[in-house]
């Protein structure tokens, strides 16, 4: 836990989402989603068991979820998630590697994979999250994740971002379609036909919400 964190902190600093004074004296992120909260580990093997990644998913909690609290709710989200029962969804954060180029892409990748699993295992139907605006240009234009805006863009652990959901039955949907690759990828041991009925399942008891599927090259020239 404690090599997760200061992993997080030292990507985060280096790359300007925190500063010196974000962090405590271990030279930790100061976080109240932390009791709430499951790391994911990468470990590269070829290079002793070295520690290369991280990632999170806070978990659904009276506290509720940083999506939000972060940035500005827009009405239509508030339709679907005001009523909505808080353990259907879970939130993606603290993403983190040393790496760089394809090498980043890969453990970045990896790592969303185990998220991606372990929300199915847990019942989950959306994903969210406060994401960096150019992470969520590669998710949209590499995975074609078909996130959907919930509030408004804001400034958010020192980089624009844009609150966001994933409904998991319309990415088995979509990517099924038009990217069964990835799909198989994230998707790890689980055969396409338990994630057809998975869909299926959560369709009939969770309504989805749709706005605007964010439309990223409009989203960086408005910037």
């Amino acid at each position: 836990m404690l090599a997760v964190r200061r992993l997080h902190a030292d990507c985060y600093l280096e790359t300007g989402y925190v500063e010196e004074s974000d962090l405590d004296s271990d030279g930790l992120i100061a976080d109240p989603w932390i009791p709430f909260s499951d790391y994911y580990s990468a470990i590269d093997t070829a290079a002793g068991d070295q520690l290369v990644g991280t990632c999170r998913i806070i978990r659904p909690s009276v506290r509720g979820f940083p999506a939000f609290q972060e940035c500005e709710t827009r009405p239509e989200a508030l339709e679907v998630f005001g009523t909505l029962d808080p353990l259907r969804c879970v939130e993606i954060s603290s993403l983190a590697t040393p790496r760089i180029g394809m090498q980043n892409m890969a453990i970045s990748a990896a790592l969303y994979g185990l998220v991606w699993q372990e929300s199915i295992a847990q019942g989950r139907a959306y994903m969210l999250a406060v994401m960096d605006d150019r992470l969520l240009r590669i998710m949209r234009r590499w995975f074609e994740f078909p996130f959907e805006t919930i509030g408004d863009p804001c400034h958010y652990m020192g980089s624009p971002s844009t609150p966001v959901s994933m409904y998991i039955p319309r990415t088995i949907e979509v990517l099924s379609a038009n990217n069964p690759e990835a799909l198989r990828f994230f998707s790890g041991d689980i055969p396409f036909e338990a994630l057809n009925d998975y869909a299926l399942d959560l369709r009939a008891v969770v309504p989805e919400h749709r706005s605007n599927v964010i439309d990223l090259r409009r989203s960086r020239a408005l910037r």
